[in-house]
């Protein structure tokens, strides 16, 4: 054999060399081009003879196998072993190139998987090809393989960003520059109230009130020019006509070129955070509002404590009394966002020293703010006062508190009925002290009666202190709420 023809021999062969490019066996003289090309060929090539022998591979294929298989021994394929597409073993008498050289034809489409000796395994696609002589005669096979690693990767990621999508709550849709949707999540199918069938292939304009189309052609623009349009707050409109707030974030899609080609919308709903934004800008105003009749009720609290008071701790403690049941009525109000606050829960904060001695009853009666601050006031110099000199001074003295909500018989709205309060004090020492013409008159006769058909009774009889006002529900329930619950 000449030098042309030399075997070289696989590794294991006490011929092998470490650094040897390729491994050949008996190949013709006149074909070392072959051999160049193949080995110059970054995809993984072998050959095998008639039989399945191998006869040759190069270095991309023992790389692919992981190994560098024994020529002239090896049948079939030079990997270590071969699985299907599904995981089920393959053997190598039945993999593309046996099957190939055993029938003669071409196989085509087939996925497998080779894998090492480490247990590694690769993903690949061979395309075997039989090799005939001059008059026809099979002499052998070629098979090249080519490594899918790269594309299943590139699969798996896309799958992923496929689940990713299909899976968001926030609306992901994609257009062409003719603001024709092409594809449709299930978030935005839930946000929207399309089906996927329905939208695509329509304009993405069904999704957009009249007055918004001018917008359209703004974004268009911008992602014509490469740009991004990043949180961009609009309306958008539900298949049912309904309105929402979104937050846009839109970007240009690209082809494989990186030719611009359309767009891709994320739509976030902030219906609810632009809810809560109002709810805050109104609490805020209605606070500022507040906190500005709370510093005249201070001032008044303040101002009028020290009528008939002897010592400045009298007025001090007269105050600091007050400006406390104020504040519980405030901390009440503030958890309800201002909208109002049960009668029931003013007289419970005020009677909770006294809860033992006082039978409270009525119905349930949303008061409005500025009425629940002057209850709350009320009830604290009835309160102060029975404490001091009326039925809470003494161990056998009780309290009833109770209200009632009547209709008027002109209308069937609550803010017509009619509403009564009374305060009734038992078994408590002779009166001697009326209550003082001082802060506390002026707001069980003064203040209260803007809530009173007529001036509130206040009767200091024998059996204790009756305080009685009535008036209609109107001047105390909230302007948008029911006023009473059944």
């Amino acid at each position: 054999m000449d030098e042309g023809a030399e075997v070289k021999r696989a590794e294991g062969s006490p011929r092998a060399t470490a650094n040897t490019p390729s491994e050949t066996i008996a190949l013709p003289e006149h074909e070392p081009w072959w051999r160049e090309f193949a080995n110059a060929l970054p995809a993984a090539i072998y050959m095998t003879d008639a039989h399945g022998r191998l006869t040759f591979y190069n270095e991309a294929a023992a790389e692919l196998w992981g190994r560098h298989p024994e020529l002239g021994q090896t049948e079939w394929c030079g990997s270590w072993k071969l699985y299907r597409p599904d995981g089920t073993p393959m053997p190598h008498d039945e993999c593309p190139l046996a099957i190939t050289l055993k029938s003669g034809v071409a196989v085509r489409g087939v996925k497998a998987l080779a894998e090492r000796p480490d247990g590694t395994r690769v993903p690949f696609m061979p395309y075997p090809t039989p090799l005939r002589d001059a008059s026809g005669v099979l002499v052998g096979g070629v098979n090249i393989l080519i490594d899918l690693t790269d594309r299943v990767h590139a699969d798996q990621i896309q799958q992923r960003l496929a689940s990713i999508v299909e899976s968001s709550d926030d609306a992901i849709i994609s257009k062409d520059f003719n603001g024709i949707i092409t594809s449709w999540n299930k978030g935005a199918g839930q946000m929207f109230g399309y089906a996927a069938e329905e939208v695509i292939g329509k304009p993405i304009t069904i999704l957009m009130p009249l007055d918004r189309y001018d917008e359209e052609t703004e974004i268009i623009g911008r992602i014509r020019r490469g740009e991004r349009v990043d949180h961009y707050e609009t309306i958008r409109q539900r298949k049912d006509g309904t309105l929402l707030n979104i937050s846009l974030t839109v970007s240009p899609m690209r082809d494989a070129q990186g030719r611009i080609i359309g767009a891709s919308k994320i739509a976030r709903d902030i219906t609810e955070r632009k809810q809560a934004e109002a709810r805050q800008t109104l609490l805020t105003r209605e606070l500022h509002h507040r906190t500005k009749n709370l510093f005249a009720v201070v001032q008044a609290v303040v101002s009028r404590s020290f009528a008939g008071k002897r010592t400045v701790e009298d007025a001090e403690a007269a105050v600091l009394d007050r400006l406390h049941s104020l504040a519980q009525t405030h901390m009440l109000l503030l958890e309800q966002e201002w909208k109002g606050t049960d009668l029931l829960e003013l007289v419970r904060h005020e009677m909770r020293p006294f809860a033992t001695r006082v039978a409270v009853s009525g119905p349930t009666v949303i008061l409005n703010p500025q009425a629940a601050q002057n209850f709350a006031l009320a009830l604290h110099e009835l309160t102060t006062n029975a404490a001091k000199y009326g039925a809470l001074s003494v161990p056998g003295g009780s309290l009833s508190i109770e209200w009632r909500v009547e209709p008027s018989g002109e209308g069937p709205r609550p803010a017509s009925d009619r509403f009564t309060f009374q305060w009734q004090e038992r078994d408590g020492p002779p009166i001697k002290h009326a209550i003082q013409k001082g802060f506390g008159s002026t707001v069980l006769e003064q203040v209260m009666s803007q809530y009173a058909d007529l001036r509130p009774l206040m009767d200091f009889a024998p059996e204790g202190l009756t305080y009685r006002l009535t008036g209609r529900m109107e001047a105390l329930a909230p302007a948008t709420e029911a006023s009473r619950k059944p």
